[in-house]
C-alpha cells in the first residue's frame, strides 16, 4: 500500500499526506497536520453518503439468463468446511452459502425465516422448539434431507468446543417423524431461530459428518464442490438436481482468495475478476465512483448492529489483565486521526455496540481521548508489571491494517509502553482467540440482527484459561453482564431487552476488552455484466438480509452481456 493513491482522490483531503511519512514522522506531529489541514477549510472529509448504496443496488432487472462462470475475488481463505470444526469468516460464508445451507435465515428488516426447514414452532414459554423439515432435498452425494441427519448434525455441534458454545441451553434434540424433530432448551432459547441462520445451522450429508472430511463439502446448496487449492481457488458447478427450481442461474463459480485488497481491486479491474469484496475505505471509495462497476456497501447501515472494527485485549494475560493498563491503552487511541487517515474520509466513528438510532443505543461512557491522562495510568501500572508495559499486538498481512497497527504502536509508546508488532494469517488469528494465545489482536465483530447473537462473545460462561476454546475471546468475565444477557436472552418484553443491552454496553465500555476504533466498512463491487449480487429471496418470497460483513450468496447471480 502506497500513502498517495490514484483514482478519486482518496487522501486528497490530506494534501497528499503520506501515511507512510505519517508513521515515520511519529504520532503526535502527523496528528497534528491532519487536524490542521481538516481546518484549513479548503477541503473537507468526503462524507459516507458520497458512496452509501441504494435500496436496489446489487438488485437485477429484466430476465434471469443461464450459464457462465463467475470468478470473485474474497480477502481471506478458510481450514475447512464443517460447522463443527472449522474457523469460518466472511470467507467462510460465502464459501458456505454456494454450497451448503442453513435451517433458517435471516430477513432484510431482521426477522428470521425457515429455510431448510419448512417450519420451525415454539411453546408458550419457548423452551421447546419442533421443526419441520422440507420434503424431498438431497444432498449431492444423493442421499435425503431428514430429520435423523439434521439431528446428527446438531448433536455434533452440541459436542464440539468450538461450537457448544452458541448453543449452551439446548438439553436435548431428538427426531419425532422422518421430518420432524425436537430441541428442548433449559431455559426460554427466544432466539434460537437466529442461531440456526449461522455457522451452528448450516447442515452437511451424513456421509461428511461420519468421515469427519473438512475439505470436501457435501450439502444441498446450489452449487456442487468441484476443487478446492487451498490460499489458491475454490470452484464449485451447478446443482442439476437443486431443490429451489430454476436456480441456480449460472455454470461455475471460481473463489480466489487475494489477500491485498489493492491487489483484488487491480484484479477487477483487469477483468480477472467480476466481483469482489473488500473492506478497505480507499478501495471502496475509488471503485464507489467508476462508472465501470456497481456497488453495495455497508456505510448506509443496517437493522442491527454494525460491524466494528476493535484491538481485542486478552483480559486473562500479563499485562492486559490490569484494568488500569487498559483504561490508558483506550485513552492513548486518536481514533479520529487513524480512521482520517486510514479510513478515506467515508470510516464513521464507534465508540459503543449500537449504530446512533438503534434502540439499544446510549451513551456509554467510553473513554475519551486523554493522552497525558494514558502516561499517568501507564506510570501508575508500571510497578505491578516489573517496571514496564510491554505486549506484542498482531493483525493479518493487509497493508492497511499493518499501516493502522504501526500507528497504534506508536501511540501506546508514546504514553510508556513498550509494543511490539506481529503479523499472522487470518484463520491463525482466529485459532488463537479461540485459544487465547496472544495478548493483543486487529479484529472484527458483531454486525448481527439480533444483540442475543453476541452471547457467546460477552458471557462469563464462554470464557476458559488461556489454551482452552473459548468463544470469549477476550475471556473478560463481568457479573453484571451475565445477568444482563440473561435478561435480553429469556425475556420477549422489547424494554427489558433495550434496558439489558444498554446495561451491556456500559459494562463493555468499564471493563474494555475491546478498544473501538470505528464501523467496519465492506463492499461488494462487481462489473457491469453482474446482475442480482445482492438479492436473495427465500422461498417465502422474502428478501435475505443480503451482503453483511464481507459475506454474501453467489447462488441468485447471472451474468448480462454489455
Amino acid at each position: 500500500m502506497t500513502g498517495s493513491r490514484t483514482g478519486h482522490g482518496s487522501d486528497a483531503v490530506f494534501g497528499r499526506i503520506d501515511r507512510r511519512k505519517f508513521l515515520a514522522g511519529g504520532v503526535a506531529a502527523g496528528a497534528a497536520t491532519v487536524l490542521s489541514a481538516c481546518s484549513s477549510g479548503t477541503t473537507s472529509p468526503t462524507s459516507s453518503a458520497t458512496v452509501q448504496s441504494s435500496a436496489t443496488a446489487g438488485v437485477g432487472t429484466g430476465t434471469p439468463k443461464k450459464g457462465g462462470t463467475l470468478v470473485v475475488g474474497v480477502d481471506s481463505e478458510i481450514d475447512g468446511f464443517l460447522p463443527s470444526q472449522n474457523h469460518w469468516d466472511n470467507t467462510g460464508y460465502t464459501y458456505a452459502y454456494a454450497v451448503l445451507e442453513a435451517l433458517t435465515a435471516v430477513t432484510i428488516d431482521g426477522s428470521w425465516r425457515p429455510y431448510l426447514a419448512e417450519s420451525m414452532t415454539a411453546n408458550p414459554d419457548h423452551t421447546q422448539w419442533t421443526l419441520t423439515m422440507r420434503p424431498g432435498i438431497t444432498f449431492h452425494d444423493g442421499s435425503q434431507l431428514d430429520a435423523d441427519v439434521v439431528v446428527a448434525n446438531l448433536e455434533q455441534v452440541l459436542a464440539s468446543a468450538l461450537t457448544k458454545q452458541a448453543l449452551q441451553p439446548i438439553t436435548d434434540v431428538k427426531s419425532t417423524g422422518p421430518l420432524t424433530l425436537t430441541i428442548d432448551t433449559n431455559e426460554p432459547f427466544i432466539t434460537l431461530p437466529y442461531f440456526l441462520a449461522s455457522q451452528v445451522g448450516f447442515i452437511v450429508a451424513k456421509s461428511q459428518l461420519d468421515s469427519q472430511n473438512t475439505q470436501r463439502p457435501i450439502g444441498t446448496g446450489p452449487f456442487v464442490y468441484s476443487q478446492w487449492v487451498p490460499n489458491d481457488h475454490f470452484t464449485v458447478t451447478k446443482n442439476q438436481r437443486y431443490w429451489q427450481s430454476g436456480q441456480p442461474y449460472l455454470d461455475s463459480i471460481t473463489f480466489h482468495p487475494i489477500f491485498a485488497d489493492e491487489s483484488r481491486e487491480a484484479a477487477l479491474r483487469t477483468g480477472q475478476l467480476d466481483i469482489m469484496a473488500s473492506r478497505d475505505p480507499h478501495v471502496i471509495k475509488d471503485l464507489a465512483h467508476d462508472p465501470s462497476f456497481s456497488q453495495i456497501n455497508t456505510l448506509s447501515g443496517r437493522v442491527g448492529e454494525p460491524d466494528i472494527d476493535f484491538i481485542l485485549l486478552n483480559t486473562e494475560a500479563d499485562p492486559l489483565s490490569d484494568l488500569t493498563v487498559r483504561q490508558a491503552l483506550a485513552r492513548s487511541i486518536d481514533a479520529p486521526t487513524l480512521n482520517k487517515l486510514f479510513g478515506a474520509g467515508i470510516t464513521p466513528a464507534a465508540t459503543g455496540l449500537f449504530y446512533q438510532g438503534s434502540p439499544y443505543y446510549s451513551n456509554n461512557g467510553y473513554p475519551t481521548y486523554d493522552p497525558g491522562e494514558a502516561k499517568s495510568l501507564i506510570e501508575e501500572a508500571k510497578p505491578r508489571h516489573g517496571g514496564q508495559i510491554a505486549f506484542m499486538l498482531q493483525t493479518i498481512p493487509d497493508p492497511r491494517l499493518i499501516d493502522t497497527t504501526q500507528a497504534i504502536q506508536q501511540m501506546w509508546n508514546q504514553v510508556g509502553c513498550d509494543v511490539s508488532i506481529g503479523t499472522i494469517q487470518q484463520v491463525e488469528l482466529i485459532a488463537n482467540s479461540a485459544t487465547g494465545h496472544f495478548q493483543a489482536l486487529t479484529f472484527e465483530l458483531f454486525g448481527v440482527s439480533d444483540p442475543d447473537l453476541n452471547y457467546q462473545w460477552w458471557s462469563s460462561t464462554t470464557a476458559a484459561p488461556i489454551g482452552s476454546i473459548a468463544l470469549n475471546f477476550a475471556r473478560n468475565r463481568d457479573p453484571v453482564i451475565d445477568a444482563a444477557l440473561e435478561q435480553g436472552r429469556t425475556s420477549s418484553d422489547m424494554a427489558t431487552r433495550v434496558a439489558a443491552y444498554q446495561t451491556i454496553d456500559r459494562q463493555l465500555a468499564k471493563d474494555l476488552p475491546y478498544l473501538y476504533l470505528g464501523v467496519a466498512p465492506w463492499s461488494l463491487t462487481a462489473a457491469t455484466n453482474v446482475e442480482n449480487y445482492n438479492n436473495w429471496i427465500l422461498p417465502d418470497g422474502s428478501r435475505e438480509q443480503g451482503f453483511n460483513a464481507g459475506a454474501f450468496n453467489p447462488s441468485p447471480i447471472w451474468l448480462v452481456e454489455t
